[in-house]
């Protein structure tokens, strides 16, 4: 369950993150676009992944003490960077419904919440890369996290705007490319650092390279949903440029959803700590 609360959380903000960052390039491009969808969702997303945090708390409580830590813990900066994000979404999401023709406004407040969130994302992993889990300390842990945003982001954007952006060229080709470097960059970060633990003389490291061992079908399973989605996306864009065909950007946004999904659960799963846990 602790698994499961903490993977709740951390794909369901990056994805949020993600949704808005597009958003707010969308509306660089066409300021006449809503994107309402695209909004509510990342705002309800950001909300689901803020409840999932409180659960794996177990004492709700206690994250009121670690807003006082904003100077000496990452875990602080997360929580109110968090928090200042989903604010910034549900404004936007008012003013959308209150007043829809203040653009410069709701475009303003997009683009402040995909800079926070992209802090965000930094202070998410920072949390664990400066832990005692070897497993998490590379810069694996911070690209993969900025990968599962970028991707998770896009395809959710493309799919929730579909006919917003039909015939915004350079958006579409904006989101493959974001969706192929947020894939490529993933797999560039990981396998270094998989050989990097096979090397290493830590029986943490060892002990969590044999956890994923013994989970191989899961990982394979990863690779092959993020990879087919990615380039399920990047045919259909490269093919079908002046049209969207629905039933493949669902497609592919399930497969890279279940894929980024599988791969933070083993995020998590492989967890081996060698000293004191989490700063």
């Amino acid at each position: 369950m602790e698994h499961l609360a903490l993977t709740i959380f951390s794909i369901c903000v990056q994805a949020a993150i993600g949704i808005m960052i597009f958003v707010a390039i969308g509306r660089l491009l066409n300021k006449e676009k809503i994107f309402k969808n695209a909004t509510i969702a990342a705002t309800v997303l950001g909300i689901v992944g803020a409840v999932a945090s409180l659960m794996h708390l177990g004492k709700p409580f206690s994250a009121i003490k670690a807003l006082y830590q904003f100077g000496s813990s990452w875990l602080s900066r997360e929580i109110w960077f968090t928090a200042i994000f989903i604010l910034l979404a549900i404004l936007m999401v008012v003013l959308i419904y209150a007043k829809p023709q203040n653009k410069s406004a709701i475009s303003g407040l997009a683009a402040a919440a995909a800079v926070v969130g992209l802090i965000d994302v930094f202070f998410m992993a920072a949390i664990y890369s400066s832990s005692s889990v070897p497993f998490w300390q590379s810069i694996a842990t911070l690209v993969e996290f900025y990968a599962a945003t970028l991707s998770m982001g896009a395809i959710l954007f493309l799919l929730l705007s579909i006919k917003e952006i039909a015939e915004m060229a350079t958006m579409k080709k904006i989101i493959a490319l974001a969706v192929a470097l947020a894939v490529i960059l993933q797999v560039a970060a990981v396998v270094p650092s998989l050989i990097a633990l096979g090397a290493s003389s830590s029986a943490a490291a060892h002990s969590s390279l044999a956890i994923l061992g013994n989970m191989a079908v899961a990982n394979a399973f990863k690779w092959i949903f993020i990879l087919a989605g990615a380039l399920l996306l990047l045919w259909m864009v490269k093919d079908e440029l002046s049209k969207l065909v629905t039933n493949i950007v669902l497609s592919s946004t399930i497969l890279l959803l279940v894929g980024q999904i599988v791969g933070r659960y083993l995020f998590y799963a492989a967890m081996v700590v060698t000293g004191v846990g989490l700063s």
